[in-house]
């Protein structure tokens, strides 16, 4: 099915360009009404229907596992990104002195769970970035003998760089690094392997371009991690016969469901399960490279308009954000906003992160405007 085929399940197509899904992404009318199921059997239905919430959540467990190449019992549900970087920062064993790296491009979910180990005596180390971008051999060349993990966002938030997950895991790999990644930029919009890029932990919400719902989320931790890994928390549901309320058995399960310790967000997780099988439906290659030809279209012609492209010049470091300085960067956001173009700025550069239902059409009339504000403004 074309990708404007998908258009009719987000009605405000009809009078708005939406670009701002490294944001937040809207709900699709398939998302809310697996979202009405549940609310309506919630309220005039079975009211209780556990068992058939738990198949749903096996069945998105075992989605989310295709979308990573990984297996899904190694996959918890969380509530968020920060709550995945939670579970591993507090998790793990740290000595005095142990080093973590990330860059200095990373969003706060993936730093502050790191930093404050800091109190426990772990270094963290920030990589400068190179005009928004992360350069491997900077990396490399932070690692020392003290070094135990190195964790970055699969795309960079800000700027849109794609980072080398595969040279930076066999970087891992080498020095036998735990290899942790925030996939939230990226998972939705780019492909994402864990086992061909060697990655031991993955964090991400399922808000951004997985197109689920705010407050759900997942963690995935490889097999030889997740044993190393105790749960901070734990509760009813984090234990074998769970259901045997009065035998306080304090067996932990061998999975990572351990981690999902009491009730599930279980609306999140119906929301959850209808976007990703929109995203696996459409495949995530097909969608990786309709966001690349949307993107070279903004690449191409902005510039005409006194824009500067803060990405890589080689579409292999490309995803689905594209960043621009421009002088009046907040006032060309406003104006627009008033002509229901939604973006947004970070760092004092514009942001345009689209889909896969948006079309070079909806590039087009950006452009068009934005040659508007441009010549109103020479």
């Amino acid at each position: 099915m074309p990708f404007a085929a998908y258009r009719n399940q987000f009605p405000f197509t009809n009078d708005k360009i939406y670009l701002n899904h490294a944001g937040v992404s809207p709900l699709s009318t398939d998302v809310r009404e697996k979202m009405d199921w549940f609310i309506n059997n919630r309220s005039f239905g079975e009211i209780e229907f556990f068992e058939e919430m738990i198949e749903l959540r096996d069945q998105t467990r075992l989605q989310l596992a295709k979308l990573i190449n990984a297996p899904a019992d190694n996959i918890a549900f969380t509530a968020n990104t920060s709550t995945g970087f939670n579970w591993l920062a507090q998790g793990l064993e740290w000595q005095k002195g142990d080093q973590i790296i990330l860059t200095d491009l990373e969003f706060p979910s993936n730093v502050y769970p790191f930093l404050n180990l800091q109190k426990k005596g772990v270094d963290v180390v920030f990589v400068k970035n190179k005009n928004g971008c992360i350069d491997v051999d900077d990396i490399e060349k932070a690692i020392n003998p003290k070094t135990r993990m190195i964790s970055i966002s699969s795309v960079e938030f800000s700027s849109g760089f794609r980072n080398d997950l595969l040279a930076i895991g066999a970087l891992c790999k080498h020095h036998n690094l735990i290899f942790s990644v925030d996939a939230i930029q990226g998972l939705g919009a780019i492909p994402l392997d864990a086992v061909a890029n060697h990655i031991d932990f993955i964090s991400c919400g399922g808000h951004k371009w997985l197109m689920g719902p705010m407050g759900i989320g997942f963690m995935y931790a490889a097999p030889s991690l997740l044993e190393k890994i105790e749960p901070t928390f734990v509760g009813w549901d984090s234990v074998k016969d769970s259901f045997d309320f009065l035998d306080y058995n304090f067996e932990l399960l061998q999975d990572a469901r351990r981690f999902e310790y009491a009730t599930q967000n279980h609306l999140g997780i119906c929301g959850l399960s209808a976007s990703v099988e929109i995203l696996q439906r459409i495949g995530i290659v097909a969608i990786e490279q309709h966001l690349l030809i949307l993107g070279k279209q903004m690449v191409e012609r902005f510039p005409d308009f006194n824009m500067t492209f803060c990405g890589h010049e080689d579409s292999f470091y490309w995803s689905g954000i594209y960043s621009f300085t421009h002088p009046d960067a907040e006032e060309m956001f406003i104006f627009l906003k008033k002509h229901h173009v939604i973006c947004s700025v970070r760092n004092g550069a514009l942001r345009f992160s689209p889909h896969f239902y948006n079309t070079r059409d909806d590039i087009n009339e950006l452009i068009d405007l934005i040659g508007k504000f441009h010549r109103t403004h020479l």
